[in-house]
């Protein structure tokens, strides 16, 4: 049965790939769907100095997990987040945002009435509204021609270039816009990210614990991006604090920490049909101080629900591999994982070494084998639309109990899991005045 599930999605990616190659009328391709249908750009347009528009941003999606492992339950999400929005660049280096954020999923009536991540845990009555609107406003200023810093909404998610194994690509779709402060330094030689992302802000004799992410990634071009053979080296890290000096929680104090540094080689081919070949390697690593509790389990992101606490290992690591093509418009890519005691606050729980279906399980040393493949179609600029389809083969291993440490049956083993999903990304600009 699972060499069939094998040969079914290696048969479904060959023939997306052939549909790719014999596709035409196409003046222009995307590098992958995380450009086209997650990133934004974050640089000022200087020809937009005096321009009053409103923007409409929105993200429509139908993504099928169909997940039958000890590692984490299927789901399905189905629905779509909407930003509208004024923006206003009164002079050249400094631009305003401001509007609604809102995520919508068909069949829902009422949301949990808190910022989330990912899957979030119904509560029952008293933490529902019949909508999920933030207030949307983001303020930013270039400082030079490499130098921008943002206040309020940041330039989030897949934005900051993290790999697969610290952010999941799926929170894209389900979590709430960052907010608080970040810095962008762009040159030809240094992509540098730094950024605050307030989760939980207090109040004097607060009965919940101030929560804030931080983060800061590093990309070092040692040549050209455009080079034919272009060789990169990067540096990435994210903390999670929990705590708070006013609040009257009496918990603990709890800092968890992700971390990555690799490099890779990427093959600028640029023919008709194979654009590139990229190849990269990376060592992560996980830091949670000895003694304190795990303050999120079960979430798709590996994140989770503060109110169920499981014993976390102290330290752990991880090794990953990653093969990326791109034939036209259609990608494809295979990786390899293995670790430790590893945790990622915001990957995906196939990237780590807790269960998030078997209550305090952990693995002892799981690898990971994944194959995906995107196809996607800008329709023009800020107009696109994506299919993703992905298969994730994962090795458990052994599994051990978090609380008594004793082992589990054998009969846990060898997992296939795969995902599904379909994306559009709508962002049209309208103009309503130039002063």
């Amino acid at each position: 049965m699972l060499k069939f599930e094998v040969r079914r999605v290696v048969f479904n990616a060959c023939f997306l790939s052939v549909a790719a190659l014999f596709f035409s009328g196409r003046q222009y391709v995307c590098a992958q769907m995380t450009d086209c249908l997650y990133r934004s750009d974050y640089r000022i347009d200087t020809l937009h100095r005096g321009r009053l528009a409103i923007e409409v941003d929105n993200l429509s999606f139908f993504k099928n997990n169909e997940f039958n492992s000890t590692v984490q339950k299927g789901y399905t999400l189905p629905g779509f987040w909407l930003q509208l929005k004024a923006s206003y660049c009164p002079f050249t280096n400094l631009k305003m945002e401001t509007g609604i954020h809102s995520i919508w999923f068909w069949g829902t009536t009422k949301y949990p009435a808190f910022a989330y991540k990912g899957i979030s845990k119904w509560n029952g009555q008293d933490y529902a509204r019949n909508m999920h609107v933030l207030p949307y406003f983001r303020a930013q200023v270039a400082l030079s021609e490499h130098v921008n810093i943002v206040i309020g909404d940041l330039y989030g998610g897949s934005n900051h270039c993290l790999i697969e194994p610290l952010y999941n690509p799926e929170l894209n779709l389900t979590s709430d816009p960052e907010s608080g402060l970040q810095m962008l330094y762009n040159t030809k030689w240094l992509d540098f990210d730094m950024w605050v992302d307030w989760l939980t802000y207090i109040y004097k004799l607060d009965t919940n614990q101030e929560s804030f992410v931080t983060g800061a990634t590093a990309r070092f071009k040692a040549n050209d991006e455009k080079s034919p053979l272009h060789v990169y080296f990067h540096l990435q890290g994210l903390a999670q604090h929990k705590g708070g000096e006013i609040d009257i929680t009496n918990e603990d104090v709890q800092t968890v920490m992700n971390g990555a540094v690799g490099a890779g080689i990427k093959w600028n081919i640029n023919r008709n049909v194979l654009k590139y070949i990229n190849v990269e390697i990376d060592e992560a690593g996980y830091i949670f101080p000895k003694g304190r509790m795990s303050a999120r389990r079960g979430s798709s992101s590996g994140a989770g629900d503060a109110s169920e606490r499981e014993p976390l290992p102290e330290r752990g690591n991880g090794y990953y591999a990653k093969l990326a093509v791109q034939l036209r418009d259609f990608n494809i890519r295979a990786s390899y994982w293995s670790c430790k005691n590893f945790v990622p606050m915001f990957g995906s729980a196939f990237y780590g070494s807790v269960s998030t279906k078997e209550e305090n399980m952990l693995y002892e040393k799981p690898q990971l084998l994944y194959l995906g493949a995107d196809y996607i179609y800008p329709i023009n600029t800020g107009f696109a639309f994506g299919i993703k389809a992905e298969a994730y083969y994962f090795l458990s291993g052994e599994m051990y109990s978090s609380e008594t440490g004793l082992y589990a049956p054998s009969a846990f083993g060898n997992n296939t899991n795969f995902s599904i999903g379909v994306c559009m990304r709508v962002n049209p600009s309208f103009l309503l005045k130039q002063y």
